[in-house]
């Protein structure tokens, strides 16, 4: 190979690379993940003036809206969806979301037990949860908001029945731009969205006891 078509190849070569990465995604890349995040449940007793009810309720595997069921840390960009780069949840965010409204739920001591649906215990309840909305925005200046959106059907087993239909919506602006800031902001609003689903639950489970005693065969 002479020296003018070595040196075209090298050139051909440089240009494809370049335009490979300017059509890239920003916060695309395949480089090994130096950081994962977890997400806390709410501190126990986070809630008061909340009726307890005996029972046993288990919080069902989530639902997902389209390009939020991964372990990538989702952020929108007006209606483009995409991801930060070189981070990812501890695991899936169904993994995720489920173990932390598990945790939060079972700590605040509303119910006998709370446990995921997988676990296959006998229940009296079940909340089906969707998760509309888990991603930071950039909407307004250069530090993220966090938008968190589940919805809960509390679904009684003894008779498959739709018992009702909660959700809770929640915001949280990140303190600064930093990926661990923006974990702390994806915390705080998940928190309170988990802790407004258990006192909206807790109140709706208490109100339909005579309804279930009644199903058993209960008196009273």
């Amino acid at each position: 190979m002479n020296t003018r078509m070595r040196t075209g190849l090298v050139a051909a070569v440089a240009a494809f690379s370049c335009a490979a990465c300017s059509t890239g995604s920003l916060f695309d890349s395949d480089v090994p993940v130096p950081s994962s995040y977890v997400i806390a449940p709410a501190p126990a007793g986070s809630l008061t003036g909340v009726p307890a009810t005996p029972v046993d309720i288990s919080i069902g595997r989530p639902d997902f809206a389209p390009g939020l069921d991964t372990d990538r840390i989702a952020v929108l960009k007006g209606r483009e969806l995409d991801y930060f780069r070189r981070v990812r949840w501890g695991g899936r965010t169904v993994e995720v979301v489920q173990s932390m409204l598990v945790a939060t739920i079972n700590d605040q001591q509303l119910f006998r037990s709370v446990t995921a649906e997988q676990a296959r215990v006998a229940n009296d309840y079940m909340l089906d949860v969707e998760v509309r909305h888990f991603e930071a925005e950039y909407a307004q200046g250069a530090v993220p908001e966090v938008h968190v959106n589940i919805i809960g059907r509390l679904i009684r087993i003894a008779d498959r029945k739709l018992v009702a239909t909660v959700s809770s919506d929640a915001r949280a602006r990140a303190s600064e731009e930093r990926m661990s800031a923006v974990a702390a902001a994806f915390e705080a609003a998940a928190q309170n969205v988990a802790l407004d689903l258990a006192k909206q639950t807790a109140a709706v489970v208490a109100d339909d006891q005579p309804n279930l005693r009644k199903l058993r065969g209960e008196s009273g």
